[in-house]
């Protein structure tokens, strides 16, 4: 059965990475800097109080109000890129990830952790895959179930582009 989603806002909480505030143990609220369609560039004070910022995407599970995934694209200071993306707990976890962009796949990806808010998976984004971002319209995250079922999760890619290069 099709479940519908909807996208809200991030909480800083939820996602994995959060960069220390002032005070030792506690985290930085994120600033939201813009909006660009369905991606939302926030910017949060690291351990050395210089900015950081990154473009994320939430997607709410409509009829539980579950987080069901957050993606996060942040550009490191060498222009690298990086992409992760947390999913709930109860995903099968040697079955890892696969990322497909307007129907193709791009690749499967091992989740790197688990925290009581969900498993995550942070890969360096080659050229090629960042340009089909950009270019993409649609991109599904299929995770799997213990049972072995796919689980398609949507993610938009409107606003992908002006949002990354708001970076």
């Amino acid at each position: 059965m099709l479940r519908r989603f909807a996208l809200v806002l991030f909480s800083l909480l939820a996602m994995a990475g959060a960069a220390q505030a002032q005070e030792p143990g506690s985290f930085a609220e994120p600033t939201l800097r813009s909006t660009h369609g369905d991606w939302q560039v926030l910017c949060v004070l690291n351990e050395n109080l210089l900015e950081e910022c990154f473009i994320g995407q939430a997607l709410d599970d409509q009829v539980s109000g579950q987080r069901a995934m957050t993606a996060m694209v942040m550009k490191a200071p060498d222009n690298s890129v990086a992409l992760r993306i947390t999913v709930p707990l109860g995903v099968l976890i040697p079955a890892g990830l696969d990322l497909t962009i307007d129907g193709s796949s791009v690749g499967e990806v091992g989740f790197v952790a688990c925290f009581p808010d969900g498993c995550m998976t942070q890969v360096g984004m080659s050229a090629e895959v960042l340009a089909s971002l950009k270019a993409g319209n649609q991109a599904t995250v299929t995770v799997h179930d213990f049972d072995n079922q796919p689980i398609a999760l949507p993610l938009s890619l409107t606003g992908f582009t002006a949002a990354f290069d708001a970076l």
